[in-house]
């Protein structure tokens, strides 16, 4: 198993990948209520419920906070998962993605906020359904845009 440090990994293509995915993420979420079967998911408004508090400032820091997670997600599987993987960029960011919905977002993000594992408080699989696609496209448009030194 090979693991990168930040030296040798393309950490300019980190930072970038890891911001335009994570920002096109969080757009998503918030586009995702037009379509049937998804919910509108404030990704920020998240962010502010776990780290901040209901603060006039609580949305920019969960922004912030889910920009900079997106930037250390991309580095951990551009240092981790993608020297040891031989699939397609975009399909191992999609596997990625994938399994940061179930983990990160579904098992801690969502129950710190209040919405239980992978949102089942809501009563509903919309949320679930719509955390699973947005971390997909975020998987998959990250491994788009990193391409190893």
């Amino acid at each position: 198993m090979e693991i990168l440090s930040w030296r040798e990994v393309d950490f300019p293509g980190v930072i970038l990948a890891g911001l335009v995915a994570g920002y096109v993420m969080a757009l998503a979420g918030l586009w995702a209520g037009n379509i049937p079967g998804l919910v509108a998911i404030d990704i920020a408004d998240l962010g502010r419920r776990y780290m901040v508090s209901d603060s006039p400032v609580a949305w920019v820091v969960g922004v912030a906070s889910h920009l900079t997670n997106s930037v250390l997600l991309v580095f951990l599987w551009a240092s981790v998962v993608e020297p040891n993987l031989f699939w397609p960029r975009p399909v191992e960011g999609l596997a990625w993605g994938l399994l940061l919905a179930a983990i990160f977002a579904g098992g801690l993000v969502a129950p710190v906020s209040g919405l239980g594992f992978m949102g089942l408080k809501t009563g509903s699989p919309r949320f679930a359904a719509t955390n699973i696609l947005l971390h997909a496209l975020w998987g998959t448009v990250a491994g788009m845009i990193y391409v190893p030194r």
